[in-house]
């Protein structure tokens, strides 16, 4: 079990993962893959895509919009058959506001917890991912 793997992992129910460590264990940090926001989810939100985030002249473009009306600044760092998934999935992590952090995805799971794995991130993906937990404080 490596990092950057995509794997179903039995937390309160079964729900797709992605190992942030690996190795032997016995625990793995993960981040759980959860449906794209939906447009009535958005309002008050800043969302950028892992691609605009990781790139730093796109990302401060978008950045500058972040006005008095925005709640929070997420990423959504896009997974899909590519990584194993049956349907599109995100990993979405807000940007620290205010000394807050609006939603969390993160665990500790045993290798129990672990159901199959799924596949794996490329290195563009992961990168993506690296940028975006960076930016929110989680690496």
């Amino acid at each position: 079990m490596e990092r950057g793997e995509v794997w179903w992992a039995r937390i309160d129910e079964e729900r797709p993962v992605v190992l942030l460590s690996g190795g032997a264990g016995p625990e793995y940090r993960a981040v759980q893959i959860v449906e794209p926001a939906a447009p009535a989810q958005k309002v008050g939100f800043l969302l950028m895509s892992g691609e605009q985030a990781a790139d730093p002249g796109v990302r401060r473009r978008i950045l500058a919009g972040d006005g008095p009306g925005v709640l929070a600044v997420g990423i959504e760092v896009f997974l899909g058959a590519e990584e194993g998934l049956a349907a599109t999935g995100v990993v979405r992590v807000a940007l620290p506001r205010d000394g807050r952090i609006f939603c969390t995805w993160g665990a500790t799971l045993d290798e129990a917890c672990l159901v199959r794995r799924l596949g794996a991130l490329s290195a563009a993906k992961q990168h993506e991912l690296d940028v975006a937990l960076t930016l929110a404080g989680g690496q």
